[in-house]
């Protein structure tokens, strides 16, 4: 089957003439994913829609206590993403590769246009979503039915939990490399403030551990660099991009002390013979500096997770109103 006889058969597109849909189909990617694989996931943000191509998906909710529950199945010829491209809310269901699947993806600028030029797909895409929405309630009606009578409706509707939300947006990220580096970045930076704190708090040798943060730091930079160069094994390259953001985390840790000297001299050349030379000191100076740039790497990483944030905020929101509606 070709593509053009794959896209007439999804119900709202198949109004449209062979070379309008030629056009679309030429604006698409392609994606394809493993059985098993997530396409897309319940309450994460996105507007794209899907177009299976090859191969079969189920359409699942996965409640906060119980087994997964399946809503649909979708094959050649099936869509799904409207939703989310109208509305711009978060993803109101997870689908799953039951096998190997080719998808073509239409983007959300794409399908926006697609509407606005062509009203009777806006028609069709309502009249299809109505029907969908109603076989969905009719579902999870179903599905939520066990030997005891009816699973409350609020379990039914139950957003998610925070827990699983880490799981699946923060925890999965461990194949990010940038991601890898920025975390290790941010830990390696508070371990050895502290690390530094107490060994002026206990006066166990400062001196010689801020050498050794500053040189391991320099051991780190070197080593990662050169390891990138060396191997394109996944798990090795995690391990660099650890390393690599731990080297400059302790480097960057030691180059504002040396950036700080200018406060025991009075000139760039005549040390002040008035300021008597204190390692703490020093170092305390180049706090502030510490602090803007952690912040700045926490906001890096807020963007990196900003998925993860408004998931949480959505279910959080989402408890607060049943609270109150409750009582």
């Amino acid at each position: 089957m070709t593509d053009l006889e794959i896209f007439k058969k999804v119900d709202y597109l198949a109004a449209l003439d062979d070379d309008a849909l030629t056009e679309l189909i030429g604006a698409t990617r392609v994606i394809r994913r493993r059985a098993g694989a997530r396409i897309v996931a319940a309450l994460e943000s996105g507007a794209d829609v899907f177009v299976i191509m090859s191969g079969h998906a189920e359409v699942v909710v996965e409640p906060r206590r119980g087994a997964r529950k399946v809503l649909g199945t979708l094959g050649p010829g099936s869509a799904f993403g409207e939703m989310s491209s109208l509305t711009g809310a978060l993803r109101s269901a997870t689908v799953i590769a039951t096998d190997d699947v080719e998808i073509r993806v239409i983007r959300d600028e794409t399908f926006d246009r697609l509407r606005e030029r062509r009203p009777e797909v806006a028609v069709a895409i309502m009249r299809t979503l109505a029907k969908r929405l109603a076989d969905t309630d009719r579902a999870i009606d179903g599905l939520l039915a066990d030997a005891t009578g009816e699973t409350p409706a609020t379990e039914a509707a139950h957003p998610g939990s925070i827990r699983r939300v880490w799981r699946e947006l923060v925890v999965n990220r461990h194949r990010d490399l940038t991601f890898l580096s920025l975390l290790s970045f941010v830990t390696a930076l508070v371990v050895v403030r502290v690390v530094v704190y107490a060994s002026f708090r206990f006066e166990f040798a400062p001196r010689g551990t801020l050498r050794t943060a500053y040189m391991s730091g320099f051991a780190l930079l070197i080593f990662s660099a050169g390891t990138a160069l060396l191997t394109f094994r996944p798990g090795i390259r995690k391990l660099v991009a650890i390393a690599y953001g731990v080297g400059v985390a302790l480097i960057f840790n030691e180059l504002g002390v040396t950036l700080a000297f200018d406060i025991f001299f009075k000139d760039i050349h005549t040390a002040d013979p008035d300021v008597a030379f204190d390692v703490e000191r020093l170092y305390r100076r180049t706090e502030p500096l510490r602090a803007i740039v952690i912040g700045l790497v926490v906001l890096i990483q807020a963007a990196y997770l900003r998925q993860f944030y408004r998931r949480v905020w959505f279910i959080v929101t989402t408890r607060v109103r049943r609270l109150f509606a409750t009582r």
